[in-house]
């Protein structure tokens, strides 16, 4: 860290509580009022890239009524309600019917899908380059063709945009768009993953990436722990997974109550719901909430969100936890002595099974003037000492040279 970035988290740190949150509302302000007033700059994805991503097709759940062309709206961004118009995928005739004849066995001609088909080729239209029920006939005995090879191959991936492609709603939705056969049997097949193309994105969605992008600039274009939404996960961050990889190949414990101290956005806590944890996260800073909360909604994540102090914490918060997260955290409670000593007394009531510790590294510039300054293991020793924990063993290290250590 040089000399500029150390006065700068100085000046943070000295700040009262009324000055933080009043520049963070200004930086709010200032922000919204950018995209409303420079739209055509700002709703730029500043992350976009014409790649393909991959997700669980069981992450489409609804689909946009009126499609977007996938050649000509590809890379769009687009405001309006297009994507509070939509039904549920499973909806849709064709899936229906096809569910309907696998696990039935139906013929063609008894399925929803068929007959609406064939009344419009009836009709003089010319539906899937079909004219007459001969060549209708013809292209759903490709369909069913293609289910067996993907039954029995597996799914391949496409070229070029013959993907299923989504459309992005404002909240990270993933919404159908085009490639409803391929899509249809991914789901009834139970394929985990598959690749898909974005045609367009709504613009309060680039929006918010834009406001992760500004945040990034502050933390040298990254942010600090990978997120988890397909269209976010190209953005650069600081950690990778070895931390969780570390700790969960080190726990001792399968499920129960986590408690994360100083959460950031919930990257644990949203790796851990995947390991059927119920995890708290607590989190203060008013600036990692609005992105923690806007990001729980986008994975529908269930954890609790608790936006306070770990020193004033809820009556209505678990007595005991399984499993405990300190990471990177507890080093700014040893800084000034009247916070030093409300953790002591934090650490005498705090109760777990085992708890993950990552300690700073004593000769960081931010620890100049502290009132205490551990070394690792003398710190984890002292978490040890003033706790009901009673023993304590290095598991091994961050990505960026960090101890970690398992408590118990």
């Amino acid at each position: 860290m040089n000399i500029i970035k150390y006065a700068k988290s100085k000046i943070v740190h000295l700040m009262p509580k009324w000055l933080k949150v009043a520049l963070y509302k200004i930086w709010r302000f200032y922000w919204r009022s950018k995209t409303k007033l420079i739209p055509g700059k700002y709703y730029i994805d500043p992350y976009s890239k014409d790649e393909t991503i991959y997700i669980d097709p069981d992450r489409i759940v609804y689909a946009v009524k009126e499609g977007f062309d996938i050649y000509q709206y590809k890379g769009r961004v687009f405001g309006g309600n297009w994507d509070k118009k939509v039904i549920r995928f499973d909806e849709i005739d064709f899936f229906k019917s096809f569910k309907r004849r696998i696990e039935n066995n139906l013929d063609w001609e008894e399925t929803e899908y068929y007959n609406r088909v064939f009344a419009q080729i009836k009709k003089g239209e010319v539906k899937w380059a079909c004219r007459n029920k001969e060549e209708l006939d013809e292209r759903c005995a490709k369909l069913d063709a293609l289910f067996k090879d993907m039954k029995e191959y597996g799914y391949k991936k496409g070229w070029n945009e013959n993907e299923v492609t989504v459309n992005i709603g404002r909240n990270g939705e993933l919404l159908f768009n085009n490639g409803r056969h391929r899509l249809t049997f991914a789901k009834l097949l139970g394929v985990k993953e598959i690749p898909v193309k974005v045609t367009v994105r709504h613009k309060e969605w680039i929006a918010f990436k834009n406001e992760i992008f500004e945040y990034s600039k502050k933390f040298d274009n990254k942010v600090y722990t990978k997120l988890f939404h397909p269209d976010l996960l190209n953005i650069p961050s600081h950690y990778t997974d070895k931390r969780f990889d570390l700790i969960k190949n080190n726990l001792t414990v399968k499920g129960g109550k986590l408690l994360d101290i100083g959460c950031h956005w919930g990257y644990f806590c949203h790796k851990f719901e995947d390991e059927r944890f119920d995890c708290y996260c607590v989190e203060k800073s008013k600036l990692n909430l609005y992105f923690l909360e806007k990001l729980k909604e986008i994975e529908n994540n269930r954890f609790k969100i608790i936006p306070k102090s770990i020193f004033n914490l809820p009556a209505d918060m678990p007595k005991e936890y399984d499993v405990i997260l300190a990471l990177s955290i507890f080093h700014h409670f040893i800084k000034e002595e009247e916070i030093y000593k409300k953790f002591i007394e934090f650490l005498k009531t705090l109760k777990g099974k085992e708890l993950f510790f990552e300690p700073h590294n004593p000769d960081e510039p931010q620890m100049r003037g502290a009132y205490m300054n551990f070394d690792n293991d003398e710190f984890a020793e002292f978490i040890v000492e003033n706790s009901a924990f009673t023993a304590f063993e290095k598991i091994g290290f961050s990505e960026h040279g960090r101890a970690l250590y398992k408590i118990y």
